[in-house]
């Protein structure tokens, strides 16, 4: 299904949709990269937590 939506963006993009569909591959992407940002922060933060209180878990 997604490789179809992608294959009718790609059409859209040599039609006057072209801003449209620029405008909602950008939102996309910021939301890609924020959600790994997130998820590396996230992760960075549980390590440290592990390394500094591991007598606590064991």
């Amino acid at each position: 299904m997604t490789t179809l939506v992608n294959r009718c963006l790609d059409l859209m993009c040599w039609t006057a949709a072209a801003p449209l569909v620029r405008a909602l591959r950008k939102r996309q992407l910021h939301k890609q990269t924020q959600e790994q940002r997130d998820v590396h922060r996230i992760s960075r933060l549980l390590n440290s937590i592990l390394l500094a209180h591991s007598d606590l878990l064991s």
